[in-house]
């Protein structure tokens, strides 16, 4: 069995062993923390490139504003998930990513919203994204390439937020409308979709061809029908016509004079 006297020695070996260890980690963190310390303080690691990617609409000083990025602060005092958050609160911007590489360039990288059509309002006009995320309000003139859509039933909006509208259903069919004859390679032919009546959502084109869509829309047959009647039409130098595409399976095309005499 071992002594007292062997076991006082051993407990005192312990004793120096956990006392040389705390000193040793004590010194480790304070090396840590006084280097840390230096690094923020130094301008070795001040920012001085902002890289931007993905932009096409915005540009990249718009860009680098939204982020409330300032060159020359030390790169490590930034949050970047609060520059992400800065980033989105710009209209243009759906989502952001940004990354940081020492020692001296934080690279932003934007998905952005892209504009897809236009809501007259009270002499303005409101432009929406697919999402119908309000990017501007905007009282000059049109954009070329962007549909009209009328008779919107306002509550209110704000831009970089949802519209907010009465007629919501009818818009989503409008947008899915745009989505295809986007696809399709025919929506800067179109320069209005009027959403007024529930029963019968219309489509002008620049050439005053006036299309009834009717009350259930189906966006795919509808874009691919209207391409191919708009093909024809052009070829014959025919204006001014309706398109009747309110019955499945059933397209007529006549002069608007035929078409009123029908009615």
């Amino acid at each position: 069995m071992e002594t007292k006297r062997e076991l006082r020695n051993e407990r005192k070996v312990f004793i120096r062993k956990v006392r040389r260890t705390i000193t040793l980690v004590f010194f480790v963190v304070v090396f840590l923390l006084w280097n840390t310390y230096y690094l923020l303080q130094s301008d070795f690691l001040n920012l001085e490139e902002i890289n931007v990617k993905q932009n096409t609409e915005l540009a990249e000083e718009e860009i680098i504003e939204a982020s409330r990025l300032i060159t020359n602060r030390n790169i490590l005092q930034y949050n970047l998930s609060e520059i992400e958050d800065n980033l989105k609160t710009h209209p243009y911007i759906k989502d952001a990513q940004v990354t940081r590489k020492l020692p001296r360039t934080i690279t932003i990288t934007v998905a952005e919203r892209e504009k897809y059509a236009i809501i007259p309002y009270m002499g303005s006009y409101i432009y929406i994204d697919q999402d119908k995320v309000v990017l501007e309000a905007y009282s000059g003139g049109l954009i070329e390439g962007l549909p009209l859509v009328t008779a919107v039933e306002f509550n209110s909006f704000k831009v970089g937020e949802k519209i907010d509208i009465a007629n919501y259903h009818l818009l989503d069919k409008v947008m899915e409308l745009i989505q295809v004859a986007k696809e399709m390679e025919i929506i800067e032919m179109i320069s209005e979709i009027n959403m007024g009546d529930e029963n019968n959502i219309k489509l002008m084109t620049f050439d005053g061809v006036e299309v009834l869509l009717g009350q259930t829309v189906d966006p795919i047959y509808s874009m691919v029908a209207l391409k191919e009647i708009l093909i024809n039409l052009y070829a014959r130098d025919m204006k001014n016509v309706v398109v009747d595409m309110r019955y499945e399976g059933q397209i007529s095309v006549g002069t608007r004079n035929q078409w009123e005499e029908n009615q």
